[in-house]
């Protein structure tokens, strides 16, 4: 059985996502997802709990979904990727990766995953240029690969994760192959919807002002929606209550930005106040937000650096139980099904952690207690 690998949010998961994964086993025989769980890579928290998002991917067509850990749900994109593809890597049945793609382009991708990788000296320097005339690293990075190469893949978010997806593999040296699967529809973020197709942001704008977003996503995809603005007074709080140097030792904290943030707590009442107020041209929206959650979180660098330690089994079907018993057997992790038998470690804690950190979002008070994480059993057709 040929499985293929696919690396989500699907947040929420919607007809863009079924037709990669019907894509994706016009090639394999096999889907397995790693998903992010409630803190998602764009500095959101998930619209969704990960076991219904789970749901609807098992009914969407997928065969298997585990979870991608916080510290690499809520990190870079190259650690986004470097998490998701080791733990594919680790399970010992993922035989390649499909992903969504602008370009849709494997090999021009690959190229520019090898000259990621090394990043010449000349395109070293032109980075550097361009931050200091005041660009963002992703858009100082963008233009300075374009310059030198001719090649516009790092302009678009799909090609950019596909370029970090075939560095990750090549870093690594993982044995699995890789195919971009151009997307269609609308592009991402975009606020155009076609007949079936939305983007996830646009369908979370949507659910936002309470609109229909039925026609967008399988008819089976039913959500309970969480309110990240409950979080707000807890994040300002834990910033109040918090000294310079246990902020600097947050993930992807640099340059002082742990007294941006203290500074901005003292008069915004909201993340989203938080963040504009932290904002500035050298730093994307993206990042500022993953950093806020992060400080919620306590994910320090120290923890964001540590490898995959485990698998976690978040739902299957059939097909998925029949993987599931390979990759028992054949897996460099454990596997878990049932976290409350899992001894854990720090990874494994940071996570359960974040759930607990997440159900307070929940609008319906019965699921806003602790413990969750440790309790629910993956997802089963």
């Amino acid at each position: 059985m040929i499985s293929a690998g696919i690396i989500a949010e699907f947040n929420p998961f919607h007809n863009g996502h079924k037709y990669l994964i019907e894509q994706a086993k016009e090639i394999a025989d096999a889907v397995i997802v790693i998903m992010s769980g409630s803190f998602v890579q764009r500095g959101d928290i998930a619209i969704t709990d990960k076991w219904s998002r789970a749901r609807a991917a098992i009914m969407g067509g997928a065969d298997l979904v585990l979870e991608l850990p916080v510290i690499y749900s809520l990190n870079t994109a190259q650690k986004f990727a470097y998490g998701a593809v080791k733990t594919l890597e680790s399970t010992n049945v993922t035989d390649m990766i499909c992903f969504g793609s602008e370009c849709g382009d494997t090999d021009t991708l690959r190229q520019m995953a090898e000259i990621v990788l090394s990043e010449p000296p000349e395109i070293s320097e032109l980075i550097k240029k361009y931050i200091s005339e005041g660009m963002s690293y992703p858009s100082a990075r963008s233009r300075a690969f374009s310059s030198v190469s001719g090649a516009h893949v790092l302009d678009t978010p799909n090609d950019i994760l596909g370029v970090e997806y075939l560095r990750a593999i090549i870093e690594t040296g993982s044995s699995m192959n890789a195919a971009a699967i151009k997307r269609i529809g609308t592009d991402h973020d975009s606020e155009i919807r076609s007949d079936s197709i939305a983007s996830a942001s646009e369908l979370r704008r949507m659910a936002e002002r309470h609109e229909d977003i039925s026609a967008y996503v399988p008819s089976s995809c039913s959500f309970t929606r969480y309110d990240p603005s409950r979080l707000d007074t807890v994040l300002i709080y834990k910033l109040l209550t918090s000294q310079p140097e246990d902020i600097a030792a947050i993930n992807d904290v640099s340059e002082g930005l742990e007294n941006k943030f203290i500074s901005a707590a003292r008069s915004c009442g909201s993340i989203d106040g938080l963040c504009a107020a932290v904002k500035s041209k050298r730093y994307t929206m993206s990042r500022i937000r993953r950093i806020a959650w992060s400080i919620l979180l306590e994910l320090t660098k120290e923890l964001c650096s540590l490898p995959p330690s485990y698998i976690r089994v978040l739902g299957m079907n059939t097909t998925g139980r029949q993987l599931l018993k390979t990759m028992k057997e054949k897996a460099e992790l454990p596997v878990i099904i049932k976290a409350a038998d899992y001894k854990g470690d720090a990874v494994f804690r940071a996570s359960n952690k974040a759930e607990d950190i997440f159900a307070l979002c929940c609008t319906d008070p019965s699921k806003r207690g602790a413990g969750r994480d440790l309790r629910t059993t993956p997802v089963i057709f």
